[in-house]
């Protein structure tokens, strides 16, 4: 930009000359479409004013209809004769027909009219001349129903009138209701009894016709709720939307444009007058360049949705204090939304967007004097501040930052339950790169995302060492699955009252590891963070179904990770692995502990449901160790829960334990939902959790992991002492 800029200084004057002739030129030409854009922004503004009055119009048209059915119901129901041939021992259906059923017609002030009982019971009713004596409120759709249950009290005292728009089974129409009395001793004489007088105006194409001609919206007529048109004015219900007016748009817009044309060819006119002086316009145009530049830089450094600078901006900040002629400490905050991507998934980007210009606006209101927030990319933020005491003020805005997402943010009448993971470091920039300085920040919260979220991590060396523990690991689970390090143990899990074995649980191990050995709780969770859960889930699964396949009748139990069930695929890859190695999937079950069923229900039922429908099973793991309740089991219809250790295994020692194990299966029978204990380690706790009704133990009393052969053998020693 500077270089072209200096080209432009340089220019001979024959050069400037042909540059400010064609801007002339130019200018002439913007004149002609700025002509032709006024025109159509009078077209434009003068239909919108002329949509705005249509919908005035509508709007009066139904209140007028809806005060006309109001008061055509209180002239009816409030008079001084007539009571007896209602609050008689019998309706006199001739009386009624001669009064009201003859009159509901749509030519007249209503189509419908019903008298209803103190239980809202249609007890008579005339409809379109037609008798109609059976049903209650549902009658006049589930608006009204839920109306005059609102207004019930005030509908018994006669204090009120209900009206309103409700989709009936002829379709959207007014309804209006009010109680029968006298006008002169009100419900003095009533007693408990009551009869109340409903009447109907549907919204036909008739009575749309007359109130086209008499409000002036030519081709006023229907359409459905969810339809897409335009203009519309909307009918609503008490339950919402009942559907919608919509009419033919006059569009005058072309008539005031050329009533307006005349004007606006004065600014022809003064197309001469801009000519002779474009002179002066091009003697600004070095400045407006150099003006452009600032510009096209303040937006190259400003991130488009947020308005907050980006990451080059702040990178940029930080590279600025590195020359000094003294040590200078930055602090950074580095943080990223929790549950982003689920919003995105489940509302939609426009709701994305609308959480992060949010968010961006909360972070900026609770930034400490001299701090510069960005915006990093996606959902992530971070924040600079510099000085040796920065580290106080940054941990402030972090916990500030956590407590705000401690409620639901609310969005469009929307509330999202989203949170952040933060990670700060601080380093001397003249000793530490700025972009080591950002990693580690970065790390941190990527310390706070994998150690439960919704946290504050400060920077370390141990993360570094930890990192790198971590990229070792994932990198010997990828070889290991090629190289066929992996093991699939089984433990068994014991019918309680026979003691005979009628499942094993599949378990993965990690023998073969060049390393050495490593235990499933130092590699798990590396494997769900890297996504290399997928496969090592699958190696699991196939393994066990092509062991089991062999043993007739044995049942089989395969832990689900929450890492999987996010994958869509999950449903198709099970299906799949059953019908090459051909189990049978009645006898297959899969375990899922609760965590993901909190973080995103709607695909854990729908995963769930499609699990089963398959024709397996589904058992909740390690029930009683979060915030598993009797709403999860019935929501996910599960077969199974299984009581966690922590809470099985304490039974003996522990009462308020044995009772919570009681009351557990207490609800799962009630549900019909099997129930395993495991944990179960001593004698005590079989007799105990026996006692307490568990269908099935499991734990090292019976068998720690083993290899399929040795489970089997220990199964036929068991029956036959058993036997014995």
């Amino acid at each position: 930009m500077q270089k072209l800029l200096q080209w432009v200084v340089n220019l001979k004057a024959r050069t400037l000359f042909t540059m400010v002739f064609v801007s002339g030129i130019v200018l002439m030409l913007a004149v002609m479409v700025l002509l032709h854009t006024s025109l159509a922004i009078v077209t434009e503004k003068t239909n919108d004013i002329d949509t705005h009055r249509a919908q005035e119009t509508a709007q009066a048209a139904l209140t007028t209809q809806t005060a006309s059915l109001t008061e055509t119901l209180q002239d009816n129901a409030v008079w001084n004769g007539g009571q007896e041939q209602i609050y008689g021992r019998g309706l006199e259906s001739q009386w009624l027909r001669s009064t009201w059923g003859g009159k509901a017609r749509d030519r007249n002030g209503y189509d419908g009219v019903y008298i209803l009982d103190e239980q809202y019971r249609i007890l008579w009713g005339a409809s379109r001349g037609k008798a109609y004596m059976r049903g209650g409120l549902e009658r006049f759709g589930k608006d009204f129903k839920a109306q005059v249950e609102r207004k019930g009290a005030l509908l018994r005292d006669g204090k009120g009138v209900v009206t309103g728009f409700s989709k009936t089974r002829s379709g959207p129409a007014l309804v209006a209701m009010t109680l029968i009395r006298r006008s002169d001793s009100g419900i003095a004489n009533l007693g408990t009894v009551r009869r109340y007088l409903v009447m109907t105006r549907h919204l036909t194409p008739a009575r749309l016709s007359a109130m086209s001609e008499t409000f002036g919206l030519a081709g006023l007529r229907l359409a459905p709720a969810a339809e897409q048109v335009a203009p519309a004015y909307a009918l609503r219900g008490e339950a919402g939307k009942v559907g919608q007016l919509t009419w033919t748009e006059r569009r005058p817009g072309k008539e005031a444009a050329r009533a307006a044309s005349g004007s606006i060819r004065k600014v022809a006119g003064v197309t001469a007058l801009i000519i002779l002086i474009f002179v002066l316009v091009s003697s600004f145009a070095l400045y407006k360049m150099a003006k452009s530049e600032k510009l096209a830089r303040t937006l190259a450094l400003t991130d488009g949705l947020s308005g907050l600078p980006n990451r080059r901006a702040l990178f940029e900040l930080v590279q600025k204090s590195r020359f000094g002629g003294t040590s200078v400490y930055k602090t950074v905050v580095y943080l990223d939304l929790d549950g982003f991507k689920e919003v995105n998934d489940i509302y939609g980007h426009a709701i994305g967007d609308k959480l992060i210009v949010m968010v961006a606006a909360m972070l900026k209101s609770k930034l400490p004097p001299g701090a510069m927030l960005a915006r990093m990319g996606g959902d992530e933020f971070a924040m600079v501040l510099t000085g040796a005491e920065a580290m106080k003020p940054c941990l402030d805005f972090a916990q500030s930052v956590l407590d705000f997402f401690a409620r639901p943010v609310h969005i469009d009448e929307r509330s999202l339950h989203v949170g952040a993971s933060i990670g700060i470091a601080t380093a001397d920039i003249k000793a530490v790169r700025s972009e080591e300085l950002f990693r580690r920040a970065d790390m941190a919260m990527y310390e706070s995302k994998s150690a439960g979220k919704n946290r504050i991590t400060l920077y370390d060396a141990t993360l570094d060492a930890e990192r790198l523990r971590k990229t070792d690991i994932e990198d010997g689970i990828r070889k290991g699955l090629e190289n066929d390090e992996f093991d699939v143990v089984y433990q068994p899990i014991v019918e309680a009252r026979s003691g005979v074995i009628s499942s094993v649980e599949a378990l993965v191990r990690w023998p073969r590891r060049p390393e050495g050995a490593m235990m499933p709780d130092q590699f798990i969770d590396v494997a769900e963070c890297s996504g290399l859960i997928h496969p090592l889930g699958q190696f699991v699964l196939r393994k066990a179904c092509l062991d089991l396949g062999a043993v007739p009748g044995l049942r089989l139990s395969v832990n689900l990770s929450p890492a999987q069930f996010r994958d869509p695929e999950l449903e198709a890859k099970v299906a799949k692995t059953l019908e090459e190695t051909g189990f049978p999937v009645e006898r297959l079950e899969l375990e899922v502990t609760e965590g993901y069923l909190i973080e995103n229900p709607a695909r854990a039922v729908a995963a769930i449901a499609n699990l089963k429908a398959l024709g397996l099973s589904m058992a909740l793991d390690d029930f009683g160790t979060g915030y598993s309740s009797i709403g999860y089991l019935r929501r996910y219809a599960f077969d199974k829960i299984k009581i966690d250790k922590s809470l099985a295994g304490t039974v003996d020692r522990d009462p308020q334990a044995a009772a919570l194990v009681a009351g557990t299966v207490a609800i799962a029978q009630a549900l019909h939902i099997s129930v395993t204990a495991e944990g179960v380690e001593t004698e005590d706790h079989v007799r105990l959790l026996k006692l307490a009704g568990c269908q099935y133990l499991q734990g090292f009393y019976y068998s720690r992991p083993k290899p399929l052969a040795e489970v089997l053998a220990w199964c036929k020693d068991t029956t036959e002492t058993s036997v014995a």
